[in-house]
């Protein structure tokens, strides 16, 4: 791992996903790209002289100073001493995913997400939906302000049908002490026990897995699955393959992984499936 990037607007949250970052960071002798984006609106065009824009030139540049600032006080942070991190701010109107997503250099994205719901959800997600619909790389998400982390209870959620990144999979094996790999049987996609049996030996031979428990959790749909197997089983992560759903599919079906983002206040490791 040569690059980490970590997204910020300067909150607690975010602050807390560079601290992740950095142990991360530290173990690998990576660089962090600490990403912050200006969140302006497209330039107001007058249309009486539609080739004059109103665009504030003054307060653009006053912004970008002051985020310069804080990007520097976080840097010379005592707990990021010795840790490479490199200011990156892109002067675009992309949307966050968008600009991160031109980025194909980075091997792994840590990010806060507060996560959405209601109308913010169906209407615009949040940006950690957007992230991974448009990472190139594995995506992790912390929804609480934690310092610390060191996961050795992890889930990982399967449905048999998306890919996986082996070595993310071959690495948790190796790192973690009780793995759980979970199935959630909901209704509109129903399978019966014997024919799960065999899918997941195939999977544990598929990449080579052993020391961890399969269950079967029935649910009314996959993403509740997912949250309340979570809760019983008192993980410290969920990992997940997603295949990125985008333009009127997304609109539609979502994605689970995102929904789960949304809903649930456990770290997710989004693994990028790309179709």
């Amino acid at each position: 791992m040569k690059k980490i990037l970590v997204p910020t607007d300067f909150s607690a949250l975010s602050l807390a996903a560079l601290h992740i970052a950095s142990t991360f960071a530290k173990a690998s002798d990576a660089t962090i790209i600490l990403f912050h984006k200006e969140f302006m609106s497209i330039p107001y065009i007058d249309y009486v002289e539609p080739s004059v824009s109103t665009f504030d030139v003054e307060a653009y540049n006053q912004q970008k100073s002051y985020a310069q600032q804080e990007l520097e006080k976080i840097m010379a942070m005592p707990a990021f001493e010795g840790v490479k991190i490199v200011p990156y701010q892109p002067e675009d109107f992309e949307e966050l995913g968008e600009s991160i997503g031109e980025r194909r250099d980075i091997d792994l994205i840590v990010m806060g997400s507060k996560g959405a719901s209601g109308w913010q959800e169906f209407l615009d997600g949040s940006h950690a939906e957007s992230v991974i619909r448009h990472a190139h790389c594995p995506v992790l998400v912390v929804k609480q302000p934690i310092q610390q982390f060191y996961p050795q209870k992890v889930m990982i959620a399967v449905d048999f049908e998306t890919p996986i990144d082996d070595k993310a999979l071959k690495l948790l094996a190796k790192e973690i002490e009780e793995k759980y790999i979970v199935f959630v049987n909901a209704p509109d996609g129903f399978e019966d026990t014997r024919s799960l049996s065999a899918k997941m030996e195939a999977f544990e031979t598929e990449h080579q897995l052993t020391d961890h428990e399969f269950i079967i959790y029935n649910d009314y749909s996959v993403s509740a699955g997912i949250l309340h197997c979570a809760e019983d089983l008192q993980v410290d992560l969920i990992v997940m393959a997603t295949k990125a759903r985008k333009g009127l599919s997304h609109f539609f079906f979502g994605s689970v992984t995102e929904t789960v983002i949304n809903h649930g206040d456990f770290p997710v490791l989004a693994l990028a499936a790309h179709e």
